[in-house]
């Protein structure tokens, strides 16, 4: 298979580091909980987790690990894949952030 020349002539595009990466918690309620007449017990019923786990992901505090993402996958359409790459890209960003603090504080 050969690859078409519009890929292969591409230059990269990325995001700034810099620019913040939500958590996927803060996607998830930007993108289905504000957009849903359900209450957050019911929404927690049909992910088949409990409302403190609802909440603590919704509020940034617990990270979406693979059988997380496929609940969120069968409940939004979106794919576990992209649920774990949030995940991954907000992982990224505060690391990268952490790294500049402590290289600031020792230099």
């Amino acid at each position: 298979m050969t690859i078409p020349s519009f890929v292969t002539q591409s230059q990269q595009v990325s995001r700034p580091e810099d620019l913040p990466r939500p958590h996927p918690g803060d996607v998830f309620k930007r993108r289905f909980i504000e957009k849903t007449s359900l209450k957050r017990p019911e929404i927690a019923a049909v992910l088949g987790v409990s409302e403190k786990h609802l909440s603590r992901f919704v509020n940034g505090h617990i990270r979406v690990e693979v059988a997380f993402a496929r609940k969120l996958e069968a409940c939004t359409n979106v794919s576990a894949n992209a649920w774990l790459h949030y995940q991954i890209q907000y992982d990224l960003y505060k690391t990268a952030k952490l790294d500049k603090q402590q290289t600031l504080l020792s230099a």
